[in-house]
């Protein structure tokens, strides 16, 4: 008596069709990650990453307890509650949070310093440019 494998072939399942500008980016808290991220409407980073973030639209959260070191970052929108050593250009608004540990040079049109953040570093206004 021998056994052996069979396979059966079935049809190929459909996977359901989600539109790539929707999905959420996420670096754990257990992940270190080095490199250059580019996403399209949110990116939370919970872990240590060093290197370029970038989103025309897109929202970072850099998490309580994150560290982003070498940073060069480059959203729309930026709401920062860990640690960030670097530049941060955020096109329509930069929120610091009441954990955040910034040091580097700030650009946005808007500002918002929650009670008990730190910053050291450059600050610099820049012009909102509304979508048409």
């Amino acid at each position: 008596m021998s056994s052996q494998a069979v396979s059966r072939s079935e049809e190929p399942r459909e996977r359901p069709s989600t539109a790539k500008e929707n999905w959420l980016g996420f670096v754990g808290d257990i992940v270190k990650f080095t490199g250059e991220v580019s996403f399209k409407s949110m990116l939370r980073i919970d872990g240590k990453f060093s290197g370029n973030v970038s989103s025309a639209d897109g929202t970072l959260i850099v998490s309580n307890g994150a560290q982003v070191t070498e940073a060069v970052i480059n959203v729309a929108v930026a709401k920062i509650n860990g640690t960030v050593e670097g530049d941060i250009k955020a096109s329509k608004e930069l929120v610091l949070g009441p954990t955040a540990s910034v040091t580097g040079t700030l650009s946005a049109p808007a500002l918002v310093v929650q009670e008990g953040a730190r910053f050291n570093g450059n600050c610099r206004r820049i012009e909102f440019i509304p979508e048409r």
